[in-house]
C-alpha cells in the first residue's frame, strides 16, 4: 500500500484492492458515469428475487401448525392442559402467616400411616401443578422447616383457626428464622365472623354438587346399559324360540 501526504496534513491511501473493488462494482451495477436508466437496469438485474411460491407458504403454515407447542405460548398451554387433571380442586385458600396442619402419608413396608405436621406458612411458591408451601415450626428449641407440594396426593392440608387473624405485611416470613420464643409468634387481630358461607365453603359445596351429579349420571348410564342388554337378550331368546317353532313345524 502506498501513502501520499495531503496538503492539510492528512493521508490518502490508494491500494490495488480498492481499484479492484471499484472495478467489480462497475461491472455489476454499470459505470458511474453512465446514465441513470442504465444504472437502474443493471442494478435490477443484479438484485436477487425474494418471491416465495404458494407451495413454500403452504409448507411453512403446515409446519407452524404442526409444531405450535414448541413456541412459548403454545408450550405454556400444552403444559396447562397436561397438568390440569393432576391439580386438586378441594384445596384450602393458602395465605402467608396462617397455621396449617399437614397430613403426610408415609408408607412403611406393607403399611401406610399419616404423619401430622403443624406449623406456620412462611412462604408460598406458586407454579401451577408444582406449587409448594414452606411450613415452619419450633420443636424443642430448634426451628424446623418443611416444603410440601400442594397438589401431591400424599399430602392433605387443614387450616387451624385461632381467636384472631395473624397480622402479616410481607410475602415471605423469613425473618422468623432469627427470632426465638415469644418473639417468633405473629401478632393477631380480632376479626368478627361474617354471616353466611365463605368462598371456600361455597366452592366446596359446588364441588360436592358436581360430584353428586356426575355419580348420578354414571348410575343412570349404567342402568340404561343394563336395561338395553336385558332387552337385547330377551329379543335373542324370542328369536331363538321362533326359529325352533319354525323348525318343528317344518319337521311335522
Amino acid at each position: 500500500m502506498t501513502m501520499t501526504q495531503h496538503a492539510c496534513g492528512g493521508a490518502v491511501a490508494t491500494t490495488s484492492a480498492g481499484r479492484s473493488l471499484r472495478a467489480r462494482s462497475s461491472a455489476t451495477y454499470g459505470s458511474t458515469a453512465a446514465v441513470g436508466k442504465t444504472t437502474v437496469k443493471n442494478a435490477m438485474v443484479a438484485m436477487p428475487t425474494n418471491r416465495r411460491s404458494s407451495t413454500a407458504l403452504t409448507t411453512t403454515c403446515a409446519t407452524n401448525a404442526t409444531y405450535a407447542h414448541t413456541s412459548k405460548k403454545g408450550l405454556a398451554s400444552f403444559v396447562e392442559r397436561a397438568s390440569g387433571p393432576q391439580m386438586k380442586k378441594d384445596l384450602i385458600p393458602f395465605r402467608v402467616g396462617m397455621t396449617v396442619k399437614v397430613g403426610v402419608t408415609v408408607k412403611e413396608g406393607n403399611k401406610t400411616r399419616v404423619q401430622p405436621y403443624e406449623g406456620v406458612v412462611i412462604a408460598i411458591h406458586r407454579a401451577g401443578v408444582a406449587t409448594t408451601v414452606t411450613v415452619r415450626k419450633s420443636l424443642q428449641g430448634f426451628g424446623v422447616e418443611r416444603i410440601f407440594p400442594v397438589h401431591s396426593p400424599l399430602c392433605t392440608f387443614e387450616e387451624i383457626r385461632g381467636a384472631g387473624k395473624p397480622v402479616v405485611r410481607r410475602a415471605k416470613l423469613f425473618y422468623l428464622r432469627k427470632l426465638v420464643g415469644k418473639q417468633a409468634k405473629l401478632k393477631t387481630r380480632f376479626v368478627p365472623k361474617k354471616e353466611g358461607m365463605s368462598r371456600h365453603e361455597m366452592k366446596m359445596q359446588a364441588l360436592r354438587e358436581e360430584e353428586a351429579a356426575a355419580v348420578a349420571a354414571a348410575e343412570a348410564k349404567a342402568a340404561a346399559e343394563a336395561k338395553a342388554a336385558e332387552e337385547a337378550a330377551a329379543a335373542e331368546e324370542a328369536a331363538a324360540a321362533a326359529s325352533e317353532e319354525v323348525a318343528s313345524d317344518d319337521a311335522a
